[in-house]
């Protein structure tokens, strides 16, 4: 059995029209960086190998002669008719999948560095590191409330001080406790926990390294 039912057709026929439904005969396709006029690239192929001219001009059909790829990045397209007379523009065009990808790494590394004692943590962090070296023992750091989480959260122990993670509230961390201790960094690990949120108010351990 497939893991997903069903998915949406691609765009198979890319035919190009103008507000009145005509075919736009001999069209010209801009491609721009999202929000700007400097000229960005469109591929025939998904290896991202050959660009198309740009802009594109299209067939008798209202068609490009190739299909259209994109970077893993926003664009802005603008189509005229053969004269250059503007049909229409549009903004923040982007293959949102290649483009999440593109940035995942990132993403999860993304976060407050090196906080210290007290630490509140934020719903835009996804990689937090705690230096609790010279500080309180053990280094607080709290989640913030399951309620307002959207990520999973990975938290990182690198300094010489036990870091105490304590939940939010009247939230919970693994169902039952209300925190959950990161040993101190030795010269072989860094310890790591990584938490995920589980409504309405538990944070589940997914994973953890060097306890």
């Amino acid at each position: 059995m497939a893991l997903f039912p069903g998915e949406l057709i691609p765009w198979v026929q890319m035919t190009f029209v103008d507000e009145d439904g005509q075919t736009v005969i001999g069209g010209k396709l801009y491609s721009y960086e999202a929000g700007t006029s400097t000229p960005q690239p469109t591929y025939t192929d998904a290896d991202l190998a050959v660009p198309h001219p740009n802009p594109i001009i299209l067939d008798s059909a209202g068609r490009p002669e190739s299909p259209i790829y994109l970077l893993a990045t926003g664009y802005s397209f603008t189509l005229t008719d053969a004269d250059d007379v503007q049909i229409w523009e549009i903004d923040s065009v982007e293959n949102v999948g290649a483009a999440f990808a593109a940035t995942f790494g990132l993403t999860l590394g993304s976060g407050s560095k090196n906080v210290t004692s007290g630490f509140q943590i934020l719903v835009s962090d996804r990689l937090v590191t705690v230096e609790s070296t010279g500080g309180p023992n053990p280094c607080v750091v709290t989640l913030l409330p399951v309620a307002d989480a959207t990520q999973p959260i990975t938290i990182k122990n690198v300094g010489t001080v036990p870091v105490t993670v304590t939940a939010s509230g009247t939230d919970k961390v693994d169902l039952n406790a209300t925190t959950f201790t990161l040993p101190a960094a030795t010269a072989l690990n860094l310890p790591t926990i990584t938490l995920v949120p589980y409504p309405p108010s538990d944070w589940l351990i997914l994973s953890s390294y060097g306890l």
